[in-house]
């Protein structure tokens, strides 16, 4: 299959591009409910599991250079296990791409656009999705390493900007329910490097295949210092953070900082930038849907373009199944939570466990 080749920043952007998604939607706030006051102790107990979890997945996979856990898979159980991962891969993208569509899409209705219909939202976020995977995969990379640049700097920028809202005290109790809340439950946290899925799909990508531990440990990095600098904001700046509405709490922090005194509207801006961000990632979870249905049935490039209109299809269905805010919220965080954690965590580390048991004994 040909690939379109990566460099290092634009890898670490691809692996971005899902975790800056979830983080100015629901990730703190499912953090927050999680852990509470110790929610900052717990974030920074998770980003050392993320990088020891990191680690081992470098590893594991250095010894299958160039190949994707797709091939890994039929490396380890043949055309059966291969099947079964590339189809569980795509289903694990149409889901997280309907509920982060769906869920940023409710927002903006929720706030700006209450006579709008939601599908006519997921219509313009797909359509856009579609026709950037028609022009080609380079395009759609070469756009991810501006936007997701932007995305970072915006949200850096939202917690600087309540700053002089800070109180330490906020914090207390740093153990709140107990120290097994935070080290043992609250292991289970470790979800929200959810990006790290695209790790297993980037050693063929990359020009310099040898660049597969810096990239995944520069990107384990950002999201794990952006992850502990929104909820340490969160917590020191705002006492009620556990009780507000089920909006994004990073468009919180904007409409409630300094910012809002000299610039009307500021939070548009924020919402302009989070929403390319978010036609990003549609972009890229469509394109490696083709992809890897590409390599599961040996389909030409030239006559898979279409195959775009079929998956942004399905998760134009998937993401108004559920009609209730409520519970879309309740199955979405399910989802992303259990889902990551079976099959980034769990499945994939199996299968690069088993593989490297049996090149070890041939």
């Amino acid at each position: 299959m040909n690939y379109t080749k990566l460099g290092n920043f634009e890898a670490i952007c691809l692996i971005v591009v899902l975790f800056i998604n979830h983080i100015v939607l629901n990730l703190p706030q499912m953090i927050l409910d999680n852990s509470g006051t110790s929610s900052i102790l717990n974030c920074i107990y998770i980003f050392i599991l993320g990088l020891i979890f990191t680690i081992l997945i470098v590893k594991l996979l250095k010894k299958f250079s160039g190949l994707d856990i797709i091939d890994i898979s039929e490396y380890v159980g043949g055309k059966f296990l291969k099947v079964l991962i590339g189809i569980l891969c795509i289903v694990y993208l149409i889901m997280e791409t309907a509920f982060l569509t769906r869920m940023f899409s409710k927002n903006l209705l929720l706030l700006y656009f209450n006579n709008y219909p939601i599908a006519f939202f997921l219509f313009i976020f797909l359509f856009i999705a579609v026709v950037a995977n028609f022009i080609g995969r380079k395009s759609i990379i070469k756009t991810n390493t501006i936007i997701i640049p932007i995305a970072l700097i915006s949200v850096a920028l939202t917690f600087i900007f309540v700053v002089d809202l800070f109180k330490f005290e906020h914090t207390l109790p740093l153990f709140a329910n107990g120290a097994d809340k935070i080290f043992l439950y609250g292991a289970s946290n470790i979800f929200a490097f959810n990006g790290l899925f695209f790790l297993f799909f980037i050693s063929p990508l990359l020009n310099k295949k040898e660049d597969t531990s810096k990239v995944a440990y520069i990107s384990v990095v950002i999201c794990g210092i952006l992850l502990i600098l929104a909820i340490a904001t969160l917590v020191f700046a705002f006492s009620d953070i556990y009780y507000i509405s089920r909006l994004s709490p990073i468009y919180f922090i904007i409409v409630n900082s300094k910012l809002s005194g000299f610039l009307e509207r500021p939070e548009l801006i924020f919402i302009f930038i989070w929403a390319l961000a978010l036609m990003s990632f549609i972009s890229i979870a469509i394109m490696f849907c083709i992809n890897i249905f590409r390599k599961l049935t040996n389909m030409e490039e030239k006559n898979s373009k279409p195959l775009a209109i079929t998956f942004s299809c399905f998760i134009f269905v998937v993401a108004l199944i559920i009609d209730n805010v409520f519970e879309l919220e309740k199955v979405a965080n399910a989802f992303y939570k259990y889902g990551t954690l079976a099959l980034v965590f769990v499945i994939f580390t199996i299968i690069l466990i088993l593989a490297n048991i049996k090149k070890k004994k041939l």
